[in-house]
């Protein structure tokens, strides 16, 4: 039997009122799915369009937890807590000397309302159901803003270049000065070299006003000296006619000795030297001149010794000329050219002293001529100092080369 053809009305309402049981139910569940559906979705919308306009949680800009407000709530908030303590004066500050920087000075600009802007569009973008879904199960997206700003870097380098102008400072040596006609010391300390990087220090800047850290150090190179002060230590000073050894530190006076030094035939020579040797219980050894041909060839340290307990080899008359010690002591011109100090003097003295020490021998008045008999001056003679097992040479302490030394 052929099949009735249904009409267009009677084909929707057999989709409305199926014949089929399973059928009616499929399509009572699925419709109420559907509404449910819609329900859900338009509770969800609304729900969220309540919230349109306030950001989202846990939102920080700058460290400012802005969670609900609105975004004028959140600029006027994220100033005051945030913006406001950094727009403060900082400071430089170098070796107990200050300089302040004001921010507004150097153009800093921060973009609050944009920091907030992105912190909303982070916070809304996404589904309606991605948002419904972590407001439902606390479970925020955490946003954090960091600081954007903005300066003028040409007002920065200006400021830089001002403070680096009374940082910089040339690198100097220590040094002596010496005053052969008064018999005046002077000292002049060393000082370190120093240099501001100003593109350092700029970085550096830049991260501070974008920081709370409001006390930097600007970046400065440091170049030590060639010859601190403290390399110059023991300075010696011989009076001629003064009969004295005087012991500076640097060019403060620690004591003074009396010397014989040598007789007008045998003048010690004026001028600066240093300390080349040093000899402890030294050994004599004949140098056959005139006032040593009836000695022995040979003195080993002893009382007996000629050159004492001690003695100080100087670069002065190519090393002849020692600074020696003596048993029995007469200040005056009595020596062969050598400075002469009582044994207890010297000693005292020795392990003051080191090689490369300066010394100045000059003279508070004129030394006599010798006697015509005696006939022109000559240069100190050879006092004999046997040559020591560990002779030692370095730098002078002022930092000029020594006198070049010759043997014994």
């Amino acid at each position: 039997m052929p099949r009735k053809k249904l009409s267009n009305w009677d084909k929707v309402k057999s989709l409305i009122k199926p014949r089929s049981g399973v059928v009616r139910i499929a399509l009572v569940v699925l419709g109420g799915v559907l509404a449910f559906m819609i329900l859900a979705s338009s509770v969800l919308v609304y729900a969220d369009s309540r919230h349109r306009g306030e950001m989202f949680p846990n939102t920080m800009v700058l460290g400012v937890d802005i969670t609900g407000m609105t975004k004028e709530e959140a600029v006027a908030a994220v100033t005051e807590q945030a913006v406001e303590p950094l727009m403060k004066p900082f400071s430089l500050q170098f070796h107990g000397s200050e300089w302040t920087m004001d921010p507004a000075e150097l153009g800093l600009q921060i973009d609050v309302e944009m920091l907030v802007n992105q912190a909303y569009e982070q916070g809304w973008q996404g589904s309606v159901f991605e948002r419904a879904f972590r407001r439902a199960f606390d479970r925020p997206k955490n946003i954090s803003i960091g600081l954007e700003c903005f300066m003028n870097n040409d007002a920065v380098i200006q400021q830089l270049n001002a403070i680096a102008a009374e940082i910089d400072r040339e690198v100097r040596d220590a040094s002596l000065a010496f005053d052969f006609e008064t018999g005046d010391l002077a000292f002049s300390p060393s000082q370190d070299g120093l240099w501001v990087d100003v593109d350092a220090t700029l970085q550096l800047v830049q991260s501070s006003l974008c920081s709370q850290n409001r006390a930097i150090e600007p970046i400065v190179a440091v170049t030590p000296p060639n010859l601190s002060s403290d390399d110059v230590k023991t300075v010696l000073v011989v009076d001629i006619m003064g009969n004295t050894l005087s012991w500076y530190s640097q060019d403060t006076l620690v004591k003074t000795y009396y010397v014989a030094t040598g007789e007008p035939k045998y003048p010690t020579p004026l001028g600066k030297y240093y300390i080349i040797r040093k000899e402890e219980n030294p050994v004599w050894i004949n140098p056959n001149v005139e006032w040593s041909k009836d000695m022995p060839p040979r003195i080993e340290p002893g009382p007996s010794n000629p050159l004492g307990v001690r003695a100080l080899v100087t670069s002065a008359a190519g090393g002849t000329v020692l600074i020696h010690g003596t048993a029995n002591l007469t200040p005056g011109l009595y020596s062969h050219g050598c400075i002469r100090m009582a044994n207890w003097a010297v000693l005292e003295l020795f392990d003051n002293v080191n090689v490369g020490t300066p010394l100045f021998i000059w003279t508070s008045r004129p030394v006599p001529a010798p006697p015509p008999e005696e006939g022109e001056p000559i240069g100190p003679e050879d006092p004999g100092l046997g040559q020591g097992e560990n002779q030692t040479e370095t730098q002078p302490q002022d930092g000029t080369q020594p006198a070049p030394t010759t043997g014994n």
